[in-house]
């Protein structure tokens, strides 16, 4: 749990950044490689979030599709 919540914080601060970053650069000197790899670190602290909660879905799912039948 803890690794989630520290994903979850390092993807909102690396958002939080990167649109700063974007905003201020006013001579457009932020290279397309940089965001790419903000916009990939981002990605992998989402997919660890999405990793932990997928068991959680699934149980989800079966226990409204029993609660269905």
């Amino acid at each position: 749990m803890d690794k989630v919540l520290e994903a979850i914080k390092e993807a909102s601060t690396s958002v939080t950044s990167l649109l700063n970053d974007i905003a201020e650069d006013e001579n457009n000197d932020i290279k397309l490689f940089e965001i790419e790899k903000d916009i990939e670190y981002i990605k992998d602290q989402i997919t660890i979030v999405e990793n932990f909660l997928e068991p959680f879905t699934l149980a989800e799912l079966q226990t409204i599709k029993e609660e269905k039948s």
